[in-house]
């Protein structure tokens, strides 16, 4: 087994992972002081188990966690794992299988930590049994850190034998040692505890077989008690249980009647329902066809006017087409006048054409005055034009205004009508909202009123439910405490019982005393005259504080037993029965005996004297002078010690100690534990008197529970039958609500039903309303409109008549300035000037004659589109006329359906109200036979409280469940009228028993199997602590054989590795005993070259150290470790001593792995490797490796 490699996370100053591979033969760690170089030692140790923060340099064990350095935080746990090679096969046996062992252990900074080995969790003992022998442990001598040889020199020789021990490989064998004497230690225990234990039950079991007798005859009448009862709850059980079937069969036939009312119901429901959406439907398709009678009727008004409105349309054209053609003759006459005019005109100009240039400027002005009139006559005749084009729209627009107007009037007349029946309808359905609102009210009221009155006896039920449940967890409650009392009374009585029957047979006296006794309890004239008895030991007179009771034994010894009288002949009577019947012997006191003379004692803690015994005991008046005569001279001292010590100043005292131990005046010293017949008697006299006691508190305790208990069932009576009658009127007044709840639903249906009808209503009067309006607003503006085309119409026709008086003046003036210019034209102008005139009035002619076939032109197109206007007016007029026909027909159709629709609604809304009546009558049913089902349900749940009261009656008295056993005691015949008066004889006889410990039969069977169980177990022990006593031995042979052979080996090797290191000299190994302590020790005995053989203490400082490596190099060459690892060993060594400390490590390495922690550089040149050990960053350490055989 060698060290492979150890991985490092967090552990002190290696604050991240570091790996650090060991090869075979010597690894040297260096670095500087304070680098980190002995943290690799502290890790190797830890990761083996090391528990002392001290010897990993540390105050607490989180030190080993990495603290933090400057900009790194301090880590949250830290990690070592040492990878272990399998090469040499010394592996413990279960890991043999395997080439390699890796243990790791970790610690986290809460105080956490974990051990696993290959990765698998592991304990710590698991770990250090891995090194255990080996001497490789973590406190094996191959791990030799910083100070330890100075430990070996300063150790004592007691702890110098463990590096032998560890060498030798009984450390297993000392852990097994030490688990074996744990062992022993607490077998030992436990047998002290099971001798007392055993005592104690070899007493009670005399007197639990006593009380199991009287608890068995107990136990047969609760049993004869337990049937009878049983029998008796089983016939009331199955009496109950028959009337509650009964009650079922009635509720399940009744309910069986429900559902076939209910499917009744349910079909005339569903029947109703339908006819309902049936008649809803209907009443949509009366209202559908309503609205479309009325769109129909309003089509055919449209149609109506439409066509009145055509057929003034034609009339207009007509008339239209007549004034064209008479303004077409007059513009046709107009041109031919023009024509011949200008022929005449041209004829002339050749005439006129001289003269006109003469009378030019007359001409001109004329002209310019004729002029003016010819613009004025072409705007009035435009004028004029247009206001006969608009007096001919105005009056077509009059003339549609006003067959619109007539139409709506006839139009809202039907409107109106239509309105006013729908407010009637609306005024009646308001009327029959509001008996409905009435009646919903009046039924919300009692409803309101009824439900608060159930409201309030379910509270009632609640409130007696509640208290009922609050009285029966209290009678539970009540009942563990009676049934506590009564056990707490049964275990006092039980064993008081034991106690007094122990006193009253006199257990525990000699023969003889309890003779006396006995043949004085046969015997009347025992008795005195004042009632005292003839004889009584002196343990039944005398009170002493319980502390003193063993005192008290002791001192007084068997005088505890002996017989009291005031009567010296009754104790001659009594000598002399004892010798007639045989039966023993016995001692009296008569009173008169003298005390001794003897120093006088006080009681004095200080100098161990507790107290002078008479004064602490308390006795009977007439027998205090004897009791305190008998404990005169006796005084309580601490100790056997104090005892002898005060002897020898108070002769003819005895002292007694607390625990029993006495010294009498006769210088008699008795110790031990007091055992024999009259042991405890003192102990059992006041355990009666403290019982008896105790009895009488948990009698009182007893009686007070019992009382509240009879107290709280019969409260439990009363608020049974008060919850009975509320639950009853309960169920009553529930059915009375829930009728009048199906009552408020039905009347809030038809409120609701009569409110959608008021709504639906009145939506349909404010549209009829919308309509009237619409059409009264649309009438109104049509009138208005009437009104304003007349007064335009008017207007236009006078300024047409206005502008055609205008056009007829200005031209008959027109024709008079013609011929004045033309006057003037000859009078004025030559020829020339005539012509040019002539000229220019014939060019003025010829445009007139164009403008006139203008105008001619547009007027024969005017006259052939009012001619095609004309024509398709009347081709419409046929076409609306052949429409409204049509729809004339189809609104007779309309009216005639109508009517069909809204008879076969009346018919349905019969038939609805019909059905309505009859599923009232079937809830009517309903309703009785619910009645019925609960008055069926009330008796079956009273019976079944019954049942459920008899039920929890024999749970509680008997652990049974009747229900599963009343069967099995019907067939016990008998008169149930009896049983009564015979359960009532049994359960006299049982209180004529008294308090018995019912538990006393178990007790003593109990007890019985467990004295021979302890028994056993006794016996068990006693062998188990032979075969430990034998296994330690064997521990101590082998160990003390191999501790003196390997001692023998390593002193051996230490003469001689000694004047290898010193060069010269000679040393030995001696084994120190300490007689006083009973340890052995090593002492080391040396003698450098030149001084003489001394310990080792007194060599100098290097001398010490190079001593203690000698002892270490020893040790390891006797019993080589599969490694070693040194830590500065040589730091105390000149460079002398260090060659030859090579050399030596230098031989250890053919053998084992050594790993070297130095300074010096000496030993650095035996190393294979080099791990240097730097801290660049304050804090933190890192590795750097360096094979020394690659660069050689």
């Amino acid at each position: 087994m060698r060290i492979k490699k150890i991985e490092l996370i967090g552990f002190k100053s290696f604050k991240d992972r570091t790996v650090i591979q060991f090869d075979a033969g010597i690894t040297g760690v260096v670095g500087p002081n304070g680098c980190g170089k002995s943290n690799i030692v502290d890790a190797l140790v830890w990761v083996m188990g090391e528990m002392s923060a001290k010897d990993l340099r540390g105050s607490t064990m989180t030190d080993v966690i990495f603290a933090g350095a400057e900009g790194y935080a301090p880590s949250g746990m830290a990690e070592v794992s040492l990878t272990l090679e399998n090469d040499g096969g010394a592996f413990p046996a279960k890991y043999l299988k395997h080439s390699e062992i890796m243990v790791t252990r970790r610690l986290h900074r809460n105080g956490e930590s974990e051990y696993m080995i290959n990765k698998e969790p592991a304990r710590l003992r698991d770990v250090q049994e891995i090194f255990m022998d080996t001497g490789a442990g973590s406190k094996g001598f191959s791990i030799i850190q910083q100070g330890m040889i100075g430990k070996i020199i300063t150790a004592k020789p007691e702890d110098r034998k463990s590096l032998i021990e560890e060498a030798a490989g009984i450390t297993k064998f000392k852990a097994r040692k030490k688990e074996s004497q744990r062992k022993l230690v607490a077998t030992e225990q436990n047998l002290v505890r099971l001798q007392d234990i055993i005592g104690e039950l070899k007493r009670q079991i005399d007197s639990l077989q006593r009380q199991a007798q009287r608890a068995e005859r107990y136990r047969n009448l609760k049993n004869q008690v337990e049937e009878l009862d049983l029998w008796t709850s089983s016939l009331q059980f199955n009496d109950l249980k028959a009337a509650a079937d009964e009650c079922q069969r009635i509720f399940q036939e009744v309910q069986s009647q429900e559902i076939e009312g209910e499917s009744s119901l349910s079909t005339l429901q569903s029947e109703l329902e339908t006819l309902k959406l049936s008649l809803l439907e209907e009443e949509q398709k009366v209202e559908r066809m309503q609205n479309e009678q009325f769109e129909k009727q309003t089509l055919v008004q449209q149609h109506e006017l439409a066509i009145q409105q055509l057929r003034f349309d034609i009339e207009q054209a007509k008339t239209k087409g007549e004034m064209t053609g008479s303004m077409l003759q007059v513009q046709e006459a107009r041109r031919e006048a023009l024509t011949r005019e200008l022929a005449s005109l041209e004829s002339q100009s050749e005439n006129l054409k001289n003269e006109s240039e003469s009378l030019q400027v007359q001409s001109d002005a004329k002209n310019e005055a004729y002029q003016e009139a010819n613009s004025r006559i072409s705007v009035v005749d435009e004028e004029l034009t247009s206001s006969r084009r608009e007096l001919f729209a105005l009056g077509q627009t009059e003339s549609q205004l006003d067959a619109k107007v007539q139409a709506l009037s006839s139009q809202l007349d039907d409107v109106r009508e239509r309105e006013e029946s729908e407010r009637l309808v609306l005024a009646e359905l308001r009327e029959k909202q509001i008996d409905f609102g009435d009646r919903r009210t009046r039924l919300t009221g009692e409803f309101d009123r009824e439900r608060q009155l159930h409201l309030d006896l379910s509270s009632d039920v609640g409130s007696f439910e509640a208290n009922k449940k609050v009285l029966q967890e209290s009678i539970l409650v009540k009942r563990e405490e009676v049934e506590e009392f009564k056990d707490g009374l049964n275990q006092v009585a039980s064993r008081l019982y034991g106690l007094e029957d122990l006193a009253r047979n006199f257990e525990g006296f000699e023969e003889g005393v309890k003779s006396v006794m006995l043949w004085q309890k046969t015997k009347e004239a025992e008795i005195t005259a004042d009632g005292s008895v003839s004889f009584q030991p002196v343990s039944e007179v005398v009170e002493v504080p319980s502390e003193y009771e063993v005192a008290m034994e002791a001192a007084l010894g068997s005088r505890l037993q002996m017989l009291l009288t005031q009567d010296s002949n009754q104790a001659v009577e009594a000598v002399d029965y004892l010798k007639t019947q045989k039966t023993g012997r016995a001692s009296f006191a008569v009173e008169g005996s003298v005390p001794l003379a003897r120093p006088s004692l006080e009681a004095n803690p200080d100098s161990g004297v507790l107290t002078i015994l008479k004064h602490v005991v308390r006795a009977s008046e007439k027998y205090q002078n004897t009791v305190e005569n008998f404990l005169d001279g006796v005084a309580v001292v601490d100790s056997v010690r104090t005892a002898l010590r005060l002897r020898p100043d108070y002769p003819g005292w005895t002292f007694v100690t607390i625990d029993g131990d006495t010294l009498t005046a006769d210088g008699i010293l008795t110790g031990g534990a007091s055992e024999g017949a009259d042991s405890g008697v003192l102990k059992r006299r006041r355990e009666i008197k403290e019982l008896s006691q105790q009895k009488s508190e948990w009698a009182g305790k007893l009686s007070l529970a019992q009382a509240s208990l009879k107290k709280l069932e019969e409260q439990l009576e009363t608020v049974v039958s008060d919850f009975e009658g509320a639950q009853k009127r309960k169920i009553e007044q529930e059915m009375k609500v829930n009728e009048l709840r199906r009552d408020l639903e039905r009347a809030e249906t038809e409120v609701q039903n009569a409110q959608y009808a008021v709504e639906r209503q009145e939506r349909e009067l404010a549209k009829v309303a919308d309509q009237v309006r619409t059409i009264e607003t649309k009438s109104e503006e049509l009138e208005s409109a009437l009104l304003e085309a007349r007064e335009k119409k008017a207007m236009v026709d006078e300024r047409a008549s206005s502008l055609q008086s205008e056009l007829t003046n200005i031209r008959m003036g027109f024709d008079t300035l013609q011929s004045e210019a033309m006057e003037l034209q000859v009078q004025a102008a030559r020829k020339t000037q005539e012509y040019q005139s002539l000229s220019r009035e014939l060019e003025r002619v010829r445009r007139e004659v164009d403008s006139l076939n203008v105008e001619l032109s547009r007027m024969s197109e005017e006259s052939e589109k009012t001619s095609s206007v004309l024509s398709q007016n009347q081709i419409l007029l046929e076409e609306r006329k052949v429409e409204f026909e049509r729809l004339v027909r189809e609104l007779e159709d309309l009216r005639a359906n109508f009517s069909h629709v809204k008879n076969h609604y009346e018919e349905s809304s019969a038939q609805v109200r019909e059905i309505e009546e009859q599923v009232q009558t079937l809830q009517r049913s309903r309703n009785e036979r619910q009645h019925k089902m609960n008055d069926a349900q009330l008796k079956f749940e009273q019976a079944k409280m019954k049942e459920q009261y008899l039920i929890d009656q024999v749970r509680e008295r008997y652990m049974l469940n009747l229900p599963d056993i009343y069967e099995q005691h019907l067939s016990r015949e008998g008169n149930p009228a009896e049983a009564e008066s015979q359960l009532k004889e049994l359960r006299d006889k049982i209180a004529k028993i008294g308090e018995v410990n019912l538990s006393a039969i178990e007790e003593y069977e109990d007890t019985a199997k467990r004295y021979e169980f302890l028994v056993q177990q006794q016996n068990d022990l006693n062998e188990a602590k032979e075969q430990l006593r034998r296994v330690i031995d064997r521990i101590n042979r082998i160990c003390s054989k191999r501790f003196k052979e390997t001692f023998d080996l390593v002193n051996d090797r230490f003469t001689k590795v000694f004047p290898v290191l010193f060069g010269g000299g000679e040393a030995r190994l001696d084994i120190f005993e300490d007689p006083e302590k009973g340890e052995m020790g090593i002492d080391i005995i040396a003698k450098p070259p030149g001084k003489k053989m001394q310990n080792i203490s007194l060599l100098s400082g290097g001398e010490k150290a190079l001593t203690a490596v000698s002892l270490v190099f020893s040790i390891f060459l006797v019993k080589p470790s599969p490694y070693c690892l040194l830590d500065e060993v040589d730091a105390p060594l000149d460079d002398a001593n260090v060659y030859r400390f090579n050399d030596l490590v230098r031989e250890m390495a053919k053998r084992s792995q050594i790993i070297v922690v130095t300074h010096n550089k000496h030993t650095m040149d035996i190393a294979k490797k080099l791990y240097g050990v730097t801290m660049q960053e304050r804090g933190v350490s890192t590795m750097v490796s360096v094979n020394l055989a690659d660069l050689q």
